[in-house]
């Protein structure tokens, strides 16, 4: 795979944004500051207080901002990589299918048990969804 023909940027991109939609999103929690919620009134403060924003008494928008920054490293890795070097891009596909995974799962939740949207939730799903396109996209065009 050729480092320069898969989508490092736009991995790195989409990693930045998340990373800082989930640091504003704990760091909010922290404060006890109400969360912005663009397209929801008050359902990113109702997920974001529900029990299940918590897992293992670690706020999942802190587990966010780890997620996204692995993101970061492994495509920082890929970029610096050789043209033989395939496990960066091998590495982003499973966290991308582990956070895909966990990011249905949490939509679940919030259709089926809060019973609130979290629009802040919906982006960084979005946004996983771009780094899926952005990841599989690389397989396809660095081979």
């Amino acid at each position: 795979m050729s480092p320069d023909r898969i989508p490092w940027r736009t991995i790195k991109g989409l990693a930045w944004a998340g990373m800082l939609l989930a640091l504003y999103d704990y760091l909010s929690r922290l404060l006890g500051i109400p969360l912005f919620c663009p397209f929801a009134g008050d359902g990113c403060d109702i997920v974001q207080n529900s029990p299940y924003a918590v897992l293992v008494g670690i706020p999942l928008a802190l587990v966010g901002v780890f997620g996204f920054g692995a993101y970061l490293v492994l495509a920082h890795l890929g970029r610096r990589s050789g043209p033989g070097s395939h496990w960066p891009l091998r590495g982003l596909l499973v966290l991308n299918l582990v956070e895909i995974t966990c990011m249905a799962y949490f939509i679940y939740l919030e259709l089926a048990v809060i019973h609130a949207i979290c629009s802040l939730c919906m982006i960084s799903a979005a946004l996983n969804l771009g780094l899926t396109a952005a990841i599989l996209r690389g397989f396809r065009t660095g081979r």
